[in-house]
């Protein structure tokens, strides 16, 4: 795993000193080697640059940036399938000197052109530099579990593993996006393609680029609508689909164990980092090393289900007790999103990952399971809606949202009137909006409200969901886990485990979301996946007699911390001062009584605003950071 940065123009956009400098931006994602290469001939100018993390072929002959001729590569990932794409290269008469899939990638361009994407099973982003043809190709995996991200300049194109790369640079404005800014107080990340940086984009999951001196284009050259859109038929039967997904699960797992480093897994304790380690110990000639985290409320610890699963599958097991330590994670939590993040997720999966790091370089996780079969709680909620919007108007727009907000505020694990009130006042909406308000924190008007004059001219959030909706053409629970899939997986999830994981040094690598799975899931009947209110009742089923039975009953747990908690002990002063009505006003991007309001009313338990606050939180710190406090 590494981190990669450069530029491409009709002339040189930095000199080779500050590539430099961009490059070791991103040193926690390739402490083990660096590398630069530099073109200026003919009119085009192109800089790439490499931090390398070995994991396979940890010689320096497998050092980046690679060369095969006048093509020139940087590449972040793996593509677990490099050694058949190598002998089908070799039958065509292409000689290797290293065992490196950055190698691979090379003939493989060479064999096909941009015609090589489709042919890759595996997570990365890539630069690829083809001096005969003056062309610059930027490409991004299926799911996108690596980020690429990139600036559009009058002199030219930069791109990197990481905005901070970019804005090492020193030609981009460090400028925000209100209306990324805007989306985030609702959901506590961006949605892609927008960055927190006015002039920093994300490339899209499945996205490829190429630039040239007379231009440029994107394109998509995988999406999940395809599956979802073309079920098979006929469709196996319940049981056969089962154990084609377990079988194929196991597959996608045996291919991200190849690594000539130390090798574990996250363990969760829930169902899907179960099957992972199950479908590890099959083929592991040595005990899995398995780390989980536990915390001291019990309503948020998991670790005891974490214990059984590694018992039943004899596993080394590590745990790792979280406590509310500000001083330990906000700095490094801070640095590793170089945009404003929210999802307080990220906080165990920092203490996980600095964990598995003391004992190994790759980690497998469970990760993409909720997001392809149907795990979540929202998906719950999308079922209950269908029969929500068929009550009379009366008490299903006014009685029983009233009640809902009558109920005791508690500030245990996803309770019981948190969910009531997400679901009372989304459900009787339309799908796409009402799967959009069971993950919204804040409401759209009350976002405007804490924003005032700077919400003017800004797009109602749920409009980039109704975007991808709109482009698939979906219906049904199809349409909800396609969204999903395009847009909380890429900029929630995979960001964070991404992120946590790199600034670790750690590799994360994720089976659920092997393409070739993910398109055969999408692919199969959508209750399958969600059987009346069962989640994941196809993995359920794969794994029954398996997998010990606890875990497959028991409810879906998540992986966040007590925040409401802690922002009335370990972090009540911090927030309070930094979220005070002076800090506020100096910002200059929301109005300062809107937010003592929610501060007031979550310390006096009237709710619980612990989301909004953190994200609000977040935000300065990051503003701290890296704008030095300055207003917005």
């Amino acid at each position: 795993m590494c981190g990669i940065v450069g530029y491409a123009g009709r002339a040189p956009l930095v000199t080779r000193q500050r590539l430099v400098h961009m490059r070791d931006q991103l040193r926690h994602r390739g402490p083990d080697d660096a590398g630069i290469y530099l073109h200026a001939r003919g009119g085009v100018a192109v800089g790439l640059a490499h931090r390398r993390l070995s994991i396979l072929d940890t010689r320096e002959i497998g050092r980046q940036p690679m060369s095969l001729g006048t093509l020139h590569l940087i590449f972040n990932g793996e593509i677990y399938n490099f050694k058949a794409l190598r002998l089908e290269l070799e039958a065509q008469g292409h000689t290797f000197q290293t065992e490196t899939d950055t190698e691979v990638l090379l003939h493989l361009y060479q064999a096909r052109g941009i015609g090589m994407l489709d042919a890759l099973n595996g997570m990365f982003s890539l630069a690829l530099w083809d001096e005969r043809k003056r062309a610059l190709l930027l490409a991004r995996d299926r799911l996108g579990i690596k980020p690429l991200y990139y600036a559009e300049l009058p002199q030219g194109l930069l791109f990197g593993s990481e905005p901070k790369a970019l804005l090492a640079s020193k030609l981009i404005s460090d400028a925000l996006d209100l209306q990324a800014h805007h989306d985030y107080l609702a959901l506590n990340y961006t949605p892609g393609p927008r960055s927190a940086w006015r002039d920093v984009r994300k490339l899209q999951p499945g996205e490829a680029m190429i630039w040239t001196p007379e231009g440029q284009r994107r394109w998509r050259y995988w999406s999940p609508v395809a599956a979802f859109a073309a079920p098979r038929r006929p469709a196996p039967t319940f049981d056969e689909a089962a154990e084609e997904a377990l079988s194929a699960l196991r597959a996608a797992t045996r291919r991200r164990m190849i690594a000539d480093v130390p090798l574990g897994m996250f363990l969760s304790g829930g169902i899907d980092s179960t099957a992972v380690l199950m479908c590890m110990s099959e083929v592991a000639t040595a005990p899995i090393k398995a780390f989980t985290i536990a915390f001291e409320e019990d309503s948020y610890d998991e670790s005891a289900h974490a214990a059984v699963a590694a018992r039943a599958f004899g596993a080394r097991h590590y745990v790792e007790v979280v406590r509310p330590e500000p001083e330990v994670f906000l700095g490094p939590l801070t640095e590793a999103f170089d945009e404003p993040y929210a999802d307080s997720s990220a906080i165990p999966l920092w203490y996980l990952s600095r964990l598995a790091r003391q004992h190994v370089t790759v980690a497998l996780g469970g990760d993409g399971g909720d997001e392809v079969l149907a795990g979540y709680r929202t998906h719950t909620a999308w079922r209950l809606a269908q029969l929500y919007r068929q009550l009379p108007a009366r008490l299903r727009d006014e009685l029983i949202p009233s009640l809902a907000q009558r109920l005791p505020v508690s500030h245990d694990k996803i309770s019981f009137d948190l969910k009531a009130r997400a679901f009372s006042a989304a459900a009787a909406l339309p799908p796409v909006e009402a799967h959009y308000g069971f993950k919204a924190f804040l409401s759209e008007s009350a976002r405007r409200a804490l924003l005032g004059e700077a919400a003017m001219g800004l797009e109602d959030s749920v409009a980039r969901f109704q975007a991808v909706a709109d482009e698939a053409g979906l219906s049904g629970l199809s349409e909800i886990l396609n969204l999903d899939q395009q847009i909380y997986l890429p900029d929630d999830i995979l960001l964070k485990v991404d992120r946590m994981s790199m600034i670790h040094g750690l590799e994360a690598r994720v089976p659920f979301l092997d393409h070739q799975l993910v398109e055969a899931l999408n692919a199969l009947p959508a209750d399958y996946k969600l059987r009346g209110l069962t989640t994941k009742a196809l993995l359920k089923r794969a794994l029954r007699r398996r997998a010990p039975a606890q875990i497959l009953t028991r409810g879906k747990a998540g992986f966040n911390v007590p925040m409401a908690r802690w922002l009335l002990g370990p972090l009540r002063a911090l927030s309070r001062d930094m979220l005070s009505p002076s800090s506020v006003q100096r910002l200059g991007l929301w109005e300062p009584k809107r937010v003592t309001a929610l501060l007031d009313a979550h310390e006096r338990r009237e709710a619980d605003h612990s989301r909004p606050i953190w994200a609000m939180l977040s935000f300065m710190l990051f503003n701290e950071r890296f704008r030095r406090g300055r207003a917005a």
